[in-house]
């Protein structure tokens, strides 16, 4: 896809490009050597900048990859650096200070959750692993709160963050994460079927003032969900643009989540409760005992 890619190129936008193809010239490679294909002056900054990204690719350089390619066409990127990438997603508490209390992150190496109050601050060292970030609305919201949280200084810079949140609206797929997951086939199980955030709020409660184990499995069941779908959506959003470009470019084979649902119970099953929840529910017990 990259290869296809011109917008690179200073004054050259969607429009520009597709008229290049028009043109045969479909690729870098066909970008000619002499000759005029836009104008003389833009020609020259055109075959440097491709130059350019010829290299940035061929020493998997994202960073600057990143930097020549508009936002709005980082999803061309992912192909090349899906191994870099990390899908993930945040609860908050609710509460005006927005605190996330679970996090779940899902790349190569697998799941990984984060929980308030237990591993929470080694989430900044686990996402700084990963160059690439692939979230729903996360630009707008996840990403914000946890920098807020942790502070910015503190908290890692990817070298490229896709937001599908705006990836599929562009390619006419509006709507909520768990909206487009349905009209895509790639829906969630039934027990989790209308489960929205501000029950991820109560769950978190429930386990805050009880000590309610199967409250904070449950809540981190529906975190997991929100973050490794986001691999199946990555993968059919980009297969959807390259088919409204019209491209020759391979497609991508579609992540199945059926191997990881595994990892996912055997996560759960670990989330016993720690000394503090105990000590919770001794003293809910009591309390009960006394009234």
């Amino acid at each position: 896809m990259l290869l296809h890619t011109f917008q690179h190129i200073p004054g050259v936008g969607p429009w520009r490009e597709k008229d290049l193809w028009s043109k045969g010239i479909r690729t870098w490679d066909d970008f000619p050597d002499g000759g005029i294909v836009i104008s003389r002056k833009a020609d020259t900054v055109a075959r440097q900048r491709i130059a350019e990204a010829r290299e940035a690719l061929a020493r998997k350089d994202l960073k600057e990859l990143a930097r020549m390619v508009p936002p709005r066409e980082h999803w061309r990127l992912f192909p090349v650096f899906q191994d870099d990438a990390v899908y993930f997603d945040i609860e908050t508490d609710g509460s005006q200070t927005q605190v996330p209390t679970v996090v779940s992150l899902f790349d190569a190496a697998g799941l990984h959750v984060f929980i308030q109050g237990r591993n929470m601050d080694a989430l900044p060292e686990a996402m700084a692993t990963r160059r690439l970030w692939v979230t729903f609305n996360g630009s707008c919201f996840d990403v914000p709160v946890l920098k807020e949280y942790f502070g910015a200084k503190n908290f890692p810079v990817p070298e490229a963050h896709i937001d599908l949140r705006f990836v599929t609206r562009r390619l006419g797929m509006g709507g909520g994460l768990k909206e487009i997951e349905d009209k895509l086939g790639v829906g969630r199980p039934p027990h989790l079927k209308g489960v929205n955030g501000y029950d991820a709020v109560l769950l978190w409660r429930a386990y805050l003032r009880r000590g309610d184990v199967e409250a904070l499995r449950y809540l981190v069941e529906y975190n997991l969900y929100d973050s490794f779908q986001l691999r199946s959506l990555m993968d059919l959003a980009y297969n959807k643009g390259a088919d409204d470009l019209n491209l020759d470019v391979p497609r991508l084979k579609v992540f199945e989540r059926g191997d990881l649902l595994y990892d996912v119970s055997r996560l759960l099953l670990e989330l016993g409760p720690t000394e503090r929840d105990l000590d919770t529910l001794a003293r809910v017990r009591a309390m009960e005992q006394d009234s």
